[in-house]
């Protein structure tokens, strides 16, 4: 009995010195370390290549070197619209029309 009573008494002493290494050894008492926040996934804006129309006025665009059609996917963003001067994205609610050459060119 006496020798149960030790090993309790023992086990109750390392209880709480096991709960605290859990934790950096190195912080000051009472830290808490900031909650790390997910990151965002990040979706690069497709590189508008080519804009092709057939004679019955259906097009497609070349974005990153594949070929997509109105409704389809590509890096996480929807084709919305496709005609002979824009390819118009969309993702989130939000759109980004692309364009073959740069309008915002100085000379």
């Amino acid at each position: 009995m006496k020798l149960l009573n030790s090993v309790l008494v023992l086990f109750s002493l390392l209880l709480p010195i096991t709960s605290l290494a859990s934790g950096d050894p190195t912080a000051p008492l009472g830290f808490t370390p900031p909650k790390q926040s997910a990151k965002a996934k990040v979706y690069r804006l497709p590189k508008l290549d080519a804009i092709l129309c057939a004679t019955d006025g259906i097009c497609s665009a070349v974005l990153n070197g594949k070929n997509v059609g109105k409704g389809q996917n590509i890096n996480g963003y929807i084709v919305s619209q496709i005609n002979e001067e824009r390819v118009t994205l969309s993702r989130g609610g939000k759109r980004w029309a692309l364009t073959v050459f740069n309008e915002q060119v100085v000379e």
